[in-house]
């Protein structure tokens, strides 16, 4: 169990947004669907539904056949909803700060190297310019990559819906 508790609440939400409205036995071994799913154990799960239904993040009602055969349907409620439209923004958010910070270390290893090979007059040192050079280039390609990484899959979900 690699995952902390309120990451795998949150995969559990939208897990049942995702299959609600569903129909759950109220057994043990109708958990194990979930509980295969996130690779975790059926008490794990059984103690975060707990949770999840505490907060009035899901709720459960009797299915239509309650009396015969035991089973609940689950639905994500408003406040469920809105969590996890928080927590997407969250992550979004999230991305755009790591962006930010690639886009300012770009800048900063730019003004860097534009400093030192000015302030030291390293074109005058052909073997230190080279070397310096493409370290230099190396770090801003590293850089770079998930810059272009985050624009192309802008692009992608933007325009092509992917």
């Amino acid at each position: 169990m690699n995952q902390d508790k309120l990451s795998v609440k949150t995969e559990i939400l939208k897990e049942i947004f995702r299959i609600a409205p569903e129909k759950f036995k109220k057994t043990e071994k109708d958990n194990l669907f979930l509980a295969k799913r996130f690779n975790v154990s059926g008490e794990f799960i059984k103690e975060n539904l707990e949770f999840l239904f505490d907060m009035n993040l899901i709720k459960k009602f009797p299915g239509e056949n309650y009396k015969k055969d035991g089973i609940f349907q689950w639905e994500i409620t408003d406040k469920g909803l809105k969590y996890l439209e928080n927590k997407q923004e969250g992550e979004k958010q999230e991305e755009f700060n790591k962006i930010v910070a690639f886009t300012g270390a770009i800048i900063a290893l730019t003004t860097i190297y534009s400093f030192i090979v000015q302030s030291v007059h390293l074109e005058n040192y052909p073997k230190t310019y080279w070397t310096i050079t493409p370290i230099f280039l190396i770090l801003i390609l590293v850089c770079l990559g998930p810059l272009v990484s985050f624009i192309i899959n802008f692009w992608k979900g933007r325009y092509f819906g992917k």
